[in-house]
């Protein structure tokens, strides 16, 4: 018996175009099946907390970010929440009369220090919170309805 005979069935059973069609068929169903029925355990939802520091703001602009402020995202609110603000003396790095580098604080100028939290689910490598990337060290906008800071993600904390 051939594979395909000169009718060019597979077998004497079926054409071989059909048998291409069906199996394409059954591949693109049990792949559905798959994606609505199996649960990954990477997605799940977790509460990330995260401090910003906004570095060297004037001391009039250190009373304008408050806890429980909800940041924004373009014209909407997100789940991001303010948890906590320290305001701390302008940290700098400057040149004494030798020419060597010295840590010294700003009289005027301060470092606030937001601390956001919020819950997102992380289904990739990346955790993504009101349309920002959340990682140490990348740069991030504490935005709410009244105020908008530019500053830099210090610590990135997970909590499942």
């Amino acid at each position: 018996m051939k594979l395909v005979d000169d009718k060019g069935k597979v077998f004497g059973l079926i054409n071989i175009i059909d048998l291409i069609i069906l199996l394409a068929v059954i591949l693109v169903a049990s792949g559905a099946f798959y994606k609505f029925t199996h649960k990954s355990d990477r997605s799940k939802t977790v509460t990330v907390e995260f401090q910003v520091l906004l570095p060297h703001q004037r001391p009039e602009l250190t009373d304008a970010v408050k806890v429980g402020d909800k940041m924004v995202q373009g014209s909407s609110y997100t789940n991001v929440t303010v948890k906590d603000v320290q305001v701390k003396p302008g940290f700098s790095v400057n040149l004494d009369s030798k020419g060597q580098r010295v840590a010294s604080y700003d009289p005027i100028l301060k470092d606030v220090y937001v601390t956001n939290t919020g819950a997102t689910v992380l289904s990739s490598a990346t955790i993504t919170m009101g349309g920002q990337d959340i990682r140490e060290g990348k740069e991030y906008y504490v935005k709410s309805r009244d105020y908008e800071f530019r500053g830099t993600i210090m610590n990135v904390e997970v909590k499942e």
